[in-house]
């Protein structure tokens, strides 16, 4: 599963994904709602192997930056444009608004979920 948590306790958060789910993320999703964010700005999913996605679906560009240990505490912003898709790995963050992108932050939390086996 992968859970998104913002960093303004005023939203129904966290939004928890599981295998082949997604959640778009909007205009709608931040404190301070900005006309130059789509209504429909991104959408995470996860994928059937595990994996979290970014899909950039807005006018605009979606906003991500890495949470890398050697990149402490937070790399650069890079722009995701419509339509480009990128993994999203544990601790990585994104942001709805390209102008001003510390405005709106998700954090992603990546948890594997062990699969038993028979034998």
């Amino acid at each position: 599963a992968s859970s998104m948590q913002a960093h303004d306790r005023s939203l129904p958060l966290p939004y928890v994904l599981r295998l082949g789910e997604e959640q778009v993320l909007s205009r709608w999703n931040m404190v301070r709602q900005k006309l130059t964010v789509s209504r429909e700005q991104c959408k995470v999913a996860v994928a059937a192997d595990g994996a979290a996605l970014l899909l950039s679906t807005g006018r605009g560009p979606t906003m991500w930056r890495s949470r890398a240990a050697s990149e402490w505490p937070c790399g650069p912003w890079n722009a995701l444009y419509n339509g480009q898709v990128r993994v999203i790995e544990d601790g990585d963050q994104l942001s709805l608004d390209c102008n001003d992108p510390d405005d709106a932050i998700f954090t992603c939390h990546v948890q594997q979920q062990q699969q038993q086996q028979q034998a």
